[in-house]
Parts: structure tokens; C-alpha cells; sequence
């Protein structure tokens, strides 16, 4: 047997060294060598599941509301006369969109108060959007009194859409006792382009919470009972809750309630005022 020279000692060193490692990298613990040594590694093991259900939303993922306080952050809306304390269509609709957003972030919502043109409406993503406007300061007639609700102009999902709106119908006159004028939404048509912008999955309306002038004292002086309308509203969308009585959801007839008389103003507290 010949003598191991120091040169050939540390060559057998080296490649003893060499080969070592390779297997600690290729090979980690618990991994079978077998696979490698049958060219099987890139085939998927058998024993490996898939995932057998979806990741969970985060909360905030999946409770947030959109308010817009209509003309907020633009212009004044309706602007009223002396007689009815120059009060401004979007201090109304503010006032109202902050109970909303109140009562609905003690629910435990994230909710987003929002001007009307908000940056964020890009995409907005959330389970509701409602957009609160209110109708003029002129008095028209006897019969210009009550509530409007409509979708925006961009509907993904029209059976979403319809059950909002029914929900808001429902649960806004419930609470506040105006009657019910129909879809055709009187504020300006430019101011909800933004709307379009929203996410499909967005379900989204507008509502015209009641008149300037005959809805005055109410609006002004039983705000909350607005609020809660609309909150209720939101809430039995979101919930998917039953409407107890489809006749609720018909408009109530006001053909003449816009034909052509003299503007005129109805002061706070007179007589025709209930």
C-alpha cells in the first residue's frame, strides 16, 4: 500500500468537501433522494392539497360604505331666500351625510364621507355607495313634497341596484313618513359623472331627501329621523333584509306637482307646514 502523499491527502479533502455540499444544498431535510435519483422531483407530489377554501376579507375589506354629502367640496347646491334662512342645499346634505355616517360607523362600519367629486370615487370599492342631494327651494305646488331615489347612470348589476333602491324606498319612508316622488332625480345631471367611475362591484344611489321649501322644517328640524332613514336603508341592503310591503315602493302620483305657477316661498311654521 503506498503512503498517502500531503498533496493527495488535501485532494481527497477537497473533493470529499465538494461533494458534501452539494448534497446539503439540493437536498434538504425530510425531502426524499429517491426523486432525484428517478429524475421525479419537478412531478407534483400526490400528497400535496390544495387549498380547500378562499382567504378571508379583512374587516375593512368587507364593511365599508361610501357617503357623498352632495355639492360638498364644489358648490353650494340650492341656494334658499331670506325666508327660508338662506339655508344652503349642501349645509343640509352634509349635515344629513355626517348622521348617516355616525350612526353607521357605531354599527361598526368603515364608512368614507366624500365631496362630491372626490379623487377617491375613482374605483371606489365598498358594499354601498349612497350620494344625498335635496330639491329645490321653489315652491311649485301642494304636491311638490316627498322623496326620490335613483341609480347612478352606471348599473353593472341592475337586480343589486333595484334591491337598494327598494331598501332605501322602504326603510326612508318608514322612518321619516314623506311620500315616495319617483326616480327622476331633479339635481344637476353633470354633477354625477363621477359616480361612473366607481367599481362595478360598487352598488350606488342617489337620493333627493326631500323639497327646500315645503320639506323645509322637517329637513332642518328632524334631521335625525332623516339619518336614520338612510342608515336603515343601507343597512337592510347590506343585510339583505325582506321589504315587508311592495306597494310601499310605487311613487306616489304628482303629475301637476311641476306645472308652470308663480315661485313662491313658504315660511318656517305657517300653517301649511305639518
Amino acid at each position: 500500500m503506498k503512503p498517502i502523499t500531503p498533496f493527495r491527502a488535501i485532494f481527497i479533502i477537497l473533493v470529499t468537501a465538494i461533494i458534501t455540499a452539494t448534497v446539503l444544498i439540493f437536498f434538504s431535510p425530510g425531502q426524499d433522494i429517491d426523486l432525484y435519483l428517478n429524475n421525479q422531483f419537478s412531478k407534483p407530489r400526490t400528497d400535496q392539497k390544495e387549498p380547500s377554501e378562499l382567504p378571508t376579507l379583512l374587516p375593512n375589506d368587507q364593511s365599508r360604505i361610501g357617503i357623498v354629502a352632495g355639492h360638498w367640496g364644489f358648490d353650494t347646491g340650492h341656494v334658499c331666500g331670506n325666508e327660508l334662512n338662506n339655508v344652503q342645499e349642501v349645509d343640509v346634505n352634509l349635515r344629513v351625510a355626517t348622521m348617516v355616517r355616525n350612526i353607521l360607523v357605531k354599527a361598526g362600519y368603515t364608512v368614507d364621507l366624500l365631496h362630491e367629486f372626490d379623487p377617491s370615487l375613482s374605483d371606489y370599492t365598498g358594499l354601498a355607495l349612497l350620494a344625498i342631494h335635496n330639491d329645490t327651494c321653489d315652491f311649485i305646488n301642494e304636491s311638490a313634497s316627498g322623496f326620490k331615489v335613483s341609480s347612478t347612470a352606471h348599473v353593472s348589476y341592475p337586480a343589486e341596484a333595484k334591491k337598494f333602491n327598494d331598501c332605501l324606498v322602504d326603510r326612508y319612508q318608514r322612518n321619516t313618513d314623506l311620500p315616495f316622488r319617483g326616480s327622476t332625480i331633479s339635481s344637476d345631471s353633470d354633477m354625477f359623472y363621477a359616480y361612473n367611475m366607481i367599481n362595478n362591484y360598487t352598488t350606488a344611489s342617489v337620493i333627493e331627501t326631500g323639497y327646500l321649501n315645503l320639506d323645509y322644517r322637517f329637513l332642518t328640524e328632524k334631521t335625525e329621523k332623516v339619518a336614520q332613514g338612510l342608515a336603515e336603508g343601507i343597512l337592510c341592503y347590506i343585510n339583505n333584509e325582506t321589504i315587508s310591503n311592495d306597494e310601499i315602493s310605487k311613487p306616489v302620483d304628482y303629475s301637476t306637482a311641476f306645472s308652470e305657477v308663480e315661485k313662491r316661498f313658504i315660511l318656517p311654521g305657517i300653517d301649511n307646514l305639518q
